[in-house]
């Protein structure tokens, strides 16, 4: 059989955050951990960059972590990359990440000059086709500020998001690829926040002191053309540091579940849509008893995620998550779908297999959180 070099299927993710959030040194953590052999030993994956210019300046990045240093700011240019995910013992590339980085100065003002304003508007035409969006909030500023700076932060970003979207492509049209976008937020620097800090936890804040914001959000993205909209939750670090000091490259918290994640999200949005079912048929290998039952659970799971006690949310989660672990299989059971995929070749199934793997594992859980709340579901 010949080498598959073109991947069998692209994940779009953009990010938007204001300067010194620290976008860029995600970036540069992401790859350099996820493209070395000690990742690919405990992972059994590896990621490369397939453009060498790319590679040329996110090592540089990454050395200049090892070395005790963060990267400047991104400043007047989007950065795009390819990752291409390589799976241990199986041939070809079963899935590429695509990831825009927004600069955070263009959060702050406008463009000088008609050269950045057209580089800013191709960096817009990217965004919006972009499968998943990452909200990222300054970890550093919301330790430091709380409720008044993720109140200030989201009414700020609210306001630019409407602006970005209008100024790229004015009213929203029929096929608008707004529609399928699915949001995250997600809290940096978590190395600098109380170790016993959950994702939900985040959540609960973000929905109990700015739950208005959100709701503006909503608003303005479905003027924009995205009238279903369920904020998912994130908290990561990339590295363990102490103000400008690295302390540790390697003591880092949720880098393994940004692509899980968004694959995940991308997911409960083939649910919704069932005339769109191929990465659903994918991802539940063509049993269409255990998808049924996965639409159910997330249906119910929806009509939860709006009750306003969070003892009774809590609680419906851990049910639903024990049942989700029944029905997708327990670790072990990933483990062994993913060695029958490696051994018949089937490298899309065995990606898909190993992301699910950082899903499952009990000391990630606390890392991300999925409400499953859609805002005008019935579009």
């Amino acid at each position: 059989m010949a080498k598959q070099d073109k991947p069998l299927q692209t994940l779009k993710i953009a990010f938007l955050g204001g300067r010194g959030c620290g976008k860029t040194t995600l970036l540069a953590s992401y790859l350099g951990h996820m493209a070395s052999s000690r990742w690919q030993n405990e992972h059994h994956y590896y990621l490369s960059t397939p453009d060498s210019s790319d590679s040329k300046r996110l090592n540089e990045l990454f050395q200049g972590l090892c070395n005790g240093f963060f990267p400047e700011a991104t400043i007047k240019r989007a950065s795009a990359y390819r990752f291409q995910m390589h799976i241990q013992d199986c041939e070809g590339v079963p899935l590429e990440i695509q990831w825009l980085d927004y600069p955070g100065e263009w959060w702050e003002r406008e463009p000088v000059d008609e050269k950045e304003k057209k580089q800013r508007d191709d960096c817009l035409k990217r965004m919006v086709n972009s499968h998943v969006c990452f909200l990222v909030i300054d970890g550093a500023q919301f330790q430091r500020h709380g409720e008044t700076y993720l109140r200030a932060h989201l009414a700020h970003m609210t306001n630019e998001i409407a602006n970005l979207l209008r100024q790229s492509g004015g009213p929203k049209k029929k096929n608008n690829p707004l529609k399928d976008m699915v949001w995250v937020m997600a809290l940096s620097k978590a190395d600098m926040l109380e170790s016993q800090l959950t994702a939900a936890d985040f959540a609960d804040f973000v929905n109990r002191y700015a739950g208005d914001q959100l709701d503006t959000l909503r608003q303005r993205l479905g003027e924009a053309g995205c009238p279903s909209f369920g904020m998912n939750y994130l908290v990561f670090s990339s590295v363990l540091g102490v103000g400008q000091r690295i302390i540790d490259i390697n003591k880092t918290i949720g880098l393994d579940l940004i692509a899980p994640l968004a694959l995940r999200t991308i997911l409960e949005k083939e649910l919704q849509n069932s005339e769109k079912s191929a990465v659903l048929k994918r991802i539940f290998a063509g049993s269409a008893d255990r998808g049924a039952l996965q639409a159910l659970f997330n249906l119910l799971r929806q009509i939860l995620a709006k009750w306003p006690d969070r003892s009774t949310r809590d609680l419906g989660d851990l049910l639903f998550t024990k049942a989700e672990t029944w029905l997708n299989g327990r670790a072990q059971d990933l483990q062994n779908e993913m060695n029958q995929y490696q051994k018949q070749g089937h490298s899309l199934q065995v990606a898909e297999s190993v992301l699910k793997l950082a899903l499952s594992k009990p000391e990630n859980r606390r890392y991300f959180y999925v409400p499953l709340l859609r805002v005008g579901a019935n579009r």
